[in-house]
């Protein structure tokens, strides 16, 4: 709380940005999680042996979305505490 208090008002819309990109950052990876990349190249063609090779597990659609889901939400709740107006800046507008 005091560090919210110390911040002008721009200083806390850049850390909620900051915020924003890192928790991407994070939703990115997190998702992206056991994919080595794009599924195409030599094993984009009808292989050439019987043996078949294993895709590493991904999260499915539903998990993704609860990790989105989770990220904006602590997104949010940051942002609301970052921004919301402090006691010091409440006393200076009501006068």
């Amino acid at each position: 709380m005091r560090l919210a208090g110390r911040l002008t008002f721009a200083q806390r819309i850049i850390l909620v940005i900051a915020l924003g990109v890192a928790l991407g950052a994070v939703g990115v990876f997190v998702v992206s999680l056991g994919s080595k990349g794009p599924d195409f190249g030599w094993f984009g063609y009808a292989p050439l042996t019987r043996s078949v090779v294993a895709t590493p597990a991904r999260l499915s659609g539903w998990e993704q979305l609860l990790v989105w889901l989770g990220l904006i939400i602590v997104w949010t709740a940051a942002s609301l505490w970052l921004v919301k107006p402090q006691p010091s800046e409440e006393s200076g507008r009501s006068a």
